[in-house]
């Protein structure tokens, strides 16, 4: 069981910047894998809270904890981002973006 000590939500707060739509992607997940290595943030929530496409920058804010080996059991660790397979659709309303990951 989790006791409320083990699982202190913390928050995160990143600002990504790229030179098109590829690059802003893919510099925006790479600012949350690295500070998963660095700060052991496990984000369950990120809120977009600005996006300037003229100067090609996202502003992000997280919530969520520190990794704990016996609370988030780990699978594949994703060790980069990568531009290979990246693909953005932009639709009426939406954009889906996918994204192959190095594992």
């Amino acid at each position: 069981s989790t006791n409320e000590a083990e699982s202190i939500e913390h928050g995160s707060h990143m600002v990504a910047e790229g030179h098109d739509m590829r690059s802003l992607v893919y510099s925006f997940l790479d600012e949350w894998l690295y500070n998963f290595a660095i700060e052991d943030f496990v984000a369950n929530a990120i809120t977009i809270e600005e996006i300037n496409l003229d100067k090609w920058t996202v502003v992000s804010s997280g919530k969520g904890e520190v990794m704990d080996i016996n609370r988030h059991p780990q699978g594949m660790e994703v060790k980069a981002i990568t531009y290979s397979g990246m693909r953005i659709d932009e639709k009426k309303g939406r954009v889906d973006i996918y994204v192959v990951v190095d594992i």
